[in-house]
């Protein structure tokens, strides 16, 4: 009986939850890339911080498939002759009145409405090239939640926006973008 009240209240509680990415609509998946580059390719992904939403699978995925680097590994150690990217990523948590308000909204079933706008992630990508440091590029991620239980009847809305996994893919994307000077 336990069991089945904690899964209603699990179920209420997720169900009535709407997250959008500021600044990021839903698009299209980002395409596989020619492999052309054949210097070597060294990535190192952080373990995320909080509850992970796809963002480190989005990053190992777009490291391995859509770099235009023939060969792509993940590790840590900085190459003498090649590049290195290590990523860092900082969790950005809601509001301390936020907090309190999710807190509450999760122990109510959602019966009480809750709302984020601060969270997020900051994100750094430390860039190496032939053992030595380049540039860090740093891109900022705010989040937008929202949790109660009338937002039941707007959760086809999550379906139009971007998910974690897509915003970290697009945010690496425009890394390479804005790096390619050095590759």
């Amino acid at each position: 009986m336990k069991k089945i009240i904690f899964l209603i209240i699990w179920s209420f509680t997720f169900s009535g939850c709407i997250i959008s990415y500021r600044d990021y609509p839903k698009l299209l998946p980002i395409p596989e890339r020619e492999k052309v580059k054949d210097a070597a390719f060294v990535y190192n992904l952080p373990n995320f911080p909080q509850f992970n939403l796809g963002g480190r699978e989005a990053l190992k995925n777009y490291f391995d498939k859509k770099t235009p680097f023939k060969s792509t590994v993940e590790g840590v150690d900085v190459p003498k002759s090649g590049y290195l990217v290590n990523v860092k990523v900082d969790y950005r948590s809601p509001s301390k009145p936020a907090l309190v308000f999710l807190g509450l909204s999760t122990v109510t079933a959602t019966l009480l409405p809750a709302w984020s706008e601060q969270d997020g992630y900051d994100i750094a990508y430390h860039l190496y090239k032939d053992g030595k440091p380049v540039k860090v590029y740093e891109y900022h991620l705010f989040r937008n939640y929202g949790q109660w239980l009338p937002l039941i009847l707007g959760i086809w809305y999550n379906g139009e926006t971007a998910t974690e996994k897509e915003v970290f893919e697009r945010i690496t994307d425009t890394f390479f973008e804005d790096a390619k000077e050095y590759f």
